[in-house]
């Protein structure tokens, strides 16, 4: 019913539309959301928003977390997947709920509003802080390695998991052949030592780097290599095989419920950095091929894949957007001094001035009162003076309803602009040249400047972000070591380890790690270190100022209760060797002691 709905804007009077747009929503509404009825009215983008949450969940109060990226894309909006994890958290907190698993229709809208008006007005990624430090701080120029003009130039590149896979010729290599695309598969029957710089050749050379991190492998070097691929922007195809769970064999070994938690962070880790740089992840490798075969043929960039490529896009990935709602919920109850978790409508009002600094006019707040009470006939409306103290005493809103109206009446804001960018348009296009300085004026004094302004993130900067292994094993080397070192010297520091969602890198704690001058990270050898090597991986891809501390598994090594087999121990050293050996190469300082890193990082922070 409601997916005809934006026909009545096209064949409908205002008024005429507007009735029956306000009966069917208040047939379909949850009984929770029908005192907004009026506000949903208001706004063509929020009529949208509703329509999408019918689509997706019906008559239902409250989406359950496995379809809220599905809502989501049904507004046309494409959070990425940590992005989603950190609503749902957020949304959790502010409602006092036990588990993060639903969304209400009141949080969607605000989470919706915040990325559609993230959307128009474009926000630019920040800048990491450690990138614009000045090259006295020790960071080496990389040094490049010349490729050869008669190297072969393969169309795509075969990375990812090896051995025991067979995913290379029983799918990928078939494929390619029949779409006609050449391609350079790294796994090789018998191995030499000069296949090491024919590698590197072809990886370079490659249009589209495709990889696979399946579950058949650890696949340690495998995740550290495509954070580090990411980070630089090469064209990649990326596929992820969750594992099954505890007791999956790998190399002919079962995994245990720790080691099964710690690799599947790990992809998690993997797939959140991925996704922060606008690339979609896939979890079918045939699909993965088709869109490879897509980008080669149309010259397309992977942000230009869509669902019509049978692929979840994700649309400016880094912005924070869980914080809005607690900035809600904090202007919410500056104003329920009460504790009851409802506001009168003058109370209401002003929590409304708190968030958007401005009031609500008189006919927004009629709006509310008439959806309140729901009252939509004309004669109804007659009998009510929306604005008399009785009236606005008898009216309470809850938390949810909250931010219903306030995300309404930011859309109408947000449409009023949109209205205003359309005139100076067909100004400048009307008027030519003689009019721009005119139409630039315009522009200067129109709150799209000063929403900017209000919207860029005002840093809470730190010297040293703390980055590395985070078990309790390995807790001793922040408070014993390294914060002891940086207070001496005066510096300060994140520390991700007092973070309470350390299972997604969410786009708040990401921006702690943009806000630092200086990443540490150390892979102790008292965890298999798997999210932390691509994490930093990752970074020293962005060119940020990293020192790592790296310490490699001993034999016999037990991390927590288990006993690590002698091939787990080879498999998460490779990873370790192999983001050594990329460090060094990026001129990145690595250290075995953590001792001489936090000195080395004190050093980069004094500039020496």
């Amino acid at each position: 019913m409601l997916t005809l709905l934006p026909l009545l804007y096209d064949v409908c009077s205002v008024r005429a539309r507007d009735e029956i747009v306000a009966v069917l929503l208040f047939a379909a509404a949850p009984k929770r959301v029908r005192s907004a009825k009026s506000t949903i009215v208001a706004a063509r983008a929020f009529l949208e928003l509703y329509s999408a949450w019918f689509e997706t969940v019906k008559t239902e109060d409250h989406v359950p977390s496995r379809l809220a990226r599905d809502l989501f894309h049904q507004a046309e909006l494409f959070p990425s997947v940590s992005q989603v994890y950190e609503m749902l958290h957020c949304a959790q907190e502010c409602s006092g709920r036990e588990s993060p698993n639903i969304l209400t229709f009141g949080e969607f809208c605000c989470f919706a509003t915040e990325l559609k008006r993230c959307y128009d007005h474009e926000l630019p990624k920040p800048t990491a802080l450690s990138r614009i430090m000045p090259e006295s701080n020790g960071r080496m120029k990389k040094p490049e390695r010349q490729i050869s003009k008669s190297s072969p130039k393969y169309e795509v590149f075969l990375g990812g998991s090896c051995n025991p896979t067979t995913w290379r010729q029983d799918t990928a290599i078939p494929v390619l052949k029949q779409l006609g695309i050449t391609y350079y598969n790294p796994q090789l029957p018998h191995w030499k030592p000069e296949y090491i710089e024919l590698e590197h050749q072809a990886k370079e050379n490659a249009s589209v780097l495709f990889f696979v991190i399946d579950n058949q492998t650890r696949g340690v070097a495998s995740m550290v290599e495509v954070a580090y691929l990411a980070a630089l922007g090469r064209k990649l195809v990326v596929v992820i095989s969750p594992y099954a769970g505890p007791g999956q064999e790998i190399a002919g070994e079962p995994i245990t419920k720790r080691e099964f938690e710690d690799l599947s962070h790990g992809q998690a880790i993997l797939h959140d950095l991925v996704e922060r740089q606008g690339i979609p992840i896939f979890t079918n490798i045939r699909v993965a091929l088709d869109s490879t075969a897509t980008l080669i043929k149309e010259n397309l960039n992977l942000q230009d894949l869509g669902p019509r490529n049978m692929v979840s896009p994700v649309k400016m990935g880094h912005v924070p957007v869980g914080d809005k709602i607690m900035k809600y919920r904090e202007a919410f109850d500056a104003l329920d001094t009460s504790g009851k978790g409802e506001l009168t409508l003058d109370d209401m009002c002003m929590a409304f001035r708190i968030l958007t600094n401005r009031n609500l006019t008189s006919e927004e707040i009629q709006e509310i009162v008439y959806g309140h009470k729901g009252i939509g006939s004309m004669e109804e409306k007659q009998n009510v003076d929306p604005h008399s103290p009785a009236i606005h005493d008898s009216i309470l809103i809850g938390f949810d309803e909250f931010c219903t109206i306030v995300s309404e009446f930011k859309q109408k804001q947000t449409e009023h602009q949109k209205v205003w960018d359309q005139f100076l348009a067909k100004t400048a296009s009307a008027l030519g040249t003689l009019a721009m300085p005119l139409v630039k004026a315009f522009e200067w004094v129109m709150p799209k400047k000063a929403w900017k302004q209000a919207n860029g993130r005002r840093r809470i900067t730190r010297d040293v972000y703390l980055g590395g292994s985070c078990s309790d094993a390995s807790l001793a080397w922040r408070e014993e070591i390294a914060i002891p070192m940086l207070k001496k010297k005066g510096l300060t520091y994140f520390n991700p380890q007092t973070s309470r969602w350390q299972d997604r890198l969410i786009p708040i704690e990401s921006a702690a790690i943009d806000s630092s001058r200086v990443l540490l990270f150390v892979i102790s050898d008292k965890t298999r270190g798997l999210a932390s090597m691509a994490t930093a991986a990752h970074y020293i891809g962005l060119g940020c100022h990293v020192v790592l501390c790296i310490q490699l598994l001993q034999e016999l090594c037990k991390i927590g209760d288990d006993q690590l087999s002698a091939q787990a121990i080879k498999d998460y050293n490779r990873g370790r060797m192999y983001l050594s050996d990329m460090a060094t190469r990026d001129g990145i300082p690595v250290f075995e002691s953590i001792s001489e890193a936090v000195e080395c990082v004190v050093r980069k922070c004094n500039g020496r």
